[in-house]
């Protein structure tokens, strides 16, 4: 049995640490999948938002207000991300303390100036917020 008392049998809790480390690992590798498709995503976007005539109007008006509905989905996507990241890694410390492991528990922690990436990922959404709105209201549409 664990060793806080989890009435469940230490094969359980093992097969539950498993399956939570590769949830995290899963997680972990959509994150970084997600990236490389938002930049594609926002470049094609961008160059018919800002295309300098190559497009019509309308599509470069649609591409702007396009460009907020891309950068929300995708943000909304790395915070439920993040949410779940934190939530299995708080899961494995918790089956590590009833299974005597040390993964995650004596894992190393960033210095106290190292920002978690979380705060990086919304610095670098609403920086691109502030460019996207910087682009939407202040570069001319040509047409």
């Amino acid at each position: 049995m664990g060793e806080q008392g989890d009435p469940r049998s230490e094969e359980s809790l093992r097969h539950e640490y498993t399956e939570v480390l590769l949830t995290v690992r899963h997680f972990a590798g959509a994150r970084q999948a997600a990236f490389p498709i938002f930049i594609a995503i926002m470049a094609g976007v961008g160059l018919v938002a800002f295309g300098q005539g190559q497009f019509g109007r309308h599509a470069a008006e649609l591409s702007r207000v396009a460009g907020f509905l891309v950068i929300a989905i995708f943000w909304l996507y790395e915070e439920r991300q993040s949410e779940m990241l934190d939530y299995c890694i708080r899961k494995a410390i918790s089956l590590e303390r009833s299974l005597r492991y040390t993964l995650w528990t004596e894992r190393p922690i960033g210095e106290r100036h190292t920002p978690r990436p979380k705060l990086i990922w919304r610095v670098f959404f609403s920086l691109v917020t502030l460019l996207w709105l910087y682009g939407t209201f202040v570069v001319p549409l040509d047409n």
